[in-house]
C-alpha cells in the first residue's frame, strides 16, 4: 500500500470534497475517486460517504483515521530524515506555540539554540487552539504548550509557571492578594480552552472570548470590561494597562515541550529537545510517556 493513496483520502476528508483535494495535490477529479476506491478495497470497506453535501468519513474510516495520519507523518518524517542526512543545510525545526509564549519565551529560546546550530532553519506556527492538531498530523515536531494541552502526546515539563489575577487598573481592592471565589463574583473574560477553566465552579458567569492569544483578554480588562486568571509571562507588553494581583491559593500552569513520540522525531526536533532539557537543567528520565 503506497501513501499516494492514503493522502487522497486525507486531503479529501480535510478538503471535504473530491475536486477541492485534486486542486490542492494536483490530480484529476476522477483520479482522486479512483485512488481512494483503490484504498478502500484494499482495506475492504467503505471509508467514506458521499452525498449532494460533499464527503464525510464513515465509522470504519474513523476507526482507521488515526492510523492513516501516523503512516503519512512516518513517510514525511523518513523523507526529510534522509535529506537532512544527506544535506545538513536542509535541516528545518517546525515548532508551535501560544502567542504569549512567543513574546515571553520564544524570542530568548530560539537565539540561544540558532547560536548552537545556525544550519537548522526554523518555522514557528503561533496559533494555540491549533497546536494539537497540527503536532498530531505532522505541520509542527514540536510544541511549547500546558500540560493540559499535550493529552496524548510525549511531554517534557520545563518549568512552572504562576497564575495570576487580572483586573482593571481602578479595580477596587485593597491588598496584593485575592480569593478566587471574589474574582468570581465580577464579569470574567476566559476562551473556551484557557487553562484556568479546570478550576473554575460549572456555573461561573462570564464573557467567552474566542481567542488563542491572550492579549485579547488582556485589553478587554484593561478596558474595564471584566477580569481574568492569566500566566504571569501572558503579561509581557501589557505592564501598566492592567492591575496584578497575586490569588489568595496560588495556582500554576506547568510548561513544557510536546512530541508525538519521543522514539520518532526528527534529528532537528530531538537537537531542540536536548537543548531545552540543558537550558532548563532537566534530565532524559523526565519526559514523560504519553499523558491522558
Amino acid at each position: 500500500m503506497d501513501d499516494g493513496k492514503l493522502r487522497a483520502l486525507l486531503t479529501a476528508v480535510e478538503c471535504g470534497s473530491f475536486s477541492k483535494a485534486a486542486a490542492q495535490l494536483g490530480y484529476t477529479q476522477s483520479a482522486m475517486t479512483h485512488l481512494v476506491n483503490k484504498l478502500e478495497a484494499e482495506v475492504g470497506c467503505t471509508l467514506l460517504e458521499r452525498d449532494s453535501q460533499g464527503i464525510r468519513l464513515t465509522d470504519a474510516g474513523k476507526q482507521l483515521l488515526p492510523y492513516i495520519q501516523n503512516v503519512i507523518c512516518a513517510c514525511d518524517t523518513l523523507l526529510q530524515e534522509a535529506a537532512e542526512q544527506n544535506d545538513p543545510r536542509t535541516r528545518t525545526l517546525r515548532i508551535g506555540c501560544f502567542a504569549s509564549i512567543a513574546r515571553a519565551r520564544l524570542p530568548e529560546l530560539l537565539r540561544a539554540f540558532r547560536e548552537l546550530h545556525p544550519e537548522i532553519k526554523m518555522d514557528v506556527l503561533v496559533r494555540g487552539d491549533e497546536l494539537p492538531a497540527a503536532l498530531a498530523n505532522g505541520t509542527i515536531q514540536l510544541a511549547l504548550v500546558d500540560e493540559a494541552r499535550a493529552q496524548g502526546f510525549d511531554f517534557l515539563p520545563l518549568a512552572d509557571t504562576p497564575l495570576v489575577a487580572v483586573v482593571p487598573p481602578d479595580f477596587t481592592w485593597e491588598g496584593e492578594t485575592i480569593p478566587l471565589e471574589r474574582l468570581l463574583r465580577e464579569p470574567f473574560l476566559s476562551s473556551p480552552d484557557q487553562y484556568i477553566e479546570p478550576f473554575l465552579p460549572p456555573d461561573t458567569p462570564r464573557l467567552e472570548v474566542t481567542a488563542s492569544d491572550d492579549g485579547s483578554i488582556l485589553s478587554m480588562v484593561a478596558g474595564g470590561l471584566g477580569v481574568s486568571v492569566l500566566s504571569s509571562f501572558s503579561l509581557v507588553g501589557y505592564e501598566g494597562h492592567v492591575r496584578v494581583l497575586q490569588l489568595e491559593k496560588p495556582i500554576a500552569l506547568r510548561l513544557g515541550a510536546a512530541v508525538k513520540s519521543v522514539n520518532t522525531i526528527g534529528t532537528s526536533a530531538r537537537m531542540f529537545l536536548t537543548f531545552l532539557r540543558e537550558y532548563y537543567g532537566k534530565d532524559d528520565t523526565q519526559c514523560r510517556g504519553k499523558t491522558r
